[in-house]
């Protein structure tokens, strides 16, 4: 297999996490869920020090798919990966996303969070998942990082077409 290490990133609600599912069917990699790590309980944040190092040492593993939140202080993740999938969707899209999940999930947690961790709804995230405010940090660690094989997508038919054909 030509890709060993992938790492997925995006906005909230873009679909990381799905995706980086999907792309594990397909190629075997194992996934690594980076919320697994960032939260415990009932989305009480990890201490930054704490995450960072575990951070640190999952990005040294041979194989994987990596998906979550990124900022400059772990884009060495980027720098090591052989392929850097950027879910550069619009905001309304990954708001409207955000919204389903709340549905899904607001009686019974997501997969790869703790499993007190209810999905909530909260305006202020609405507001930050649409003007897509998160997309700064992503794009100083992808400028910070420099990374071999960079793949943008703007929506989730040019992602199902580069799936189709890559792997």
């Amino acid at each position: 297999m030509k890709y060993k290490k992938i790492a997925i990133v995006g906005i909230s609600g873009s679909g990381k996490s799905t995706f980086s599912r999907r792309l594990s069917d397909k190629t075997k990699l194992p996934i690594i869920h980076l919320d697994r790590f960032f939260w415990k309980g009932n989305w009480e944040a990890v201490p930054e020090p704490q995450y960072i190092t575990e951070h640190e040492s999952i990005i040294k593993g041979d194989a994987w798919i990596i998906e979550g939140y990124i900022n400059k202080k772990m884009a060495e993740r980027l720098a090591n990966a052989d392929m850097v999938l950027y879910l550069d969707y619009s905001g309304i899209r990954c708001m409207w996303q955000v919204i389903l999940r709340w549905l899904k999930h607001r009686k019974e947690s997501r997969p790869e969070l703790p499993k007190e961790a209810l999905e909530q709804l909260d305006l202020k995230f609405l507001w930050k998942v649409f003007t897509r405010a998160e997309r700064k940090d992503l794009e100083e660690a992808i400028e910070a990082s420099n990374p071999s094989k960079l793949e943008k997508f703007r929506n989730a038919k040019e992602l199902n077409l580069f799936l189709e054909a890559e792997f």
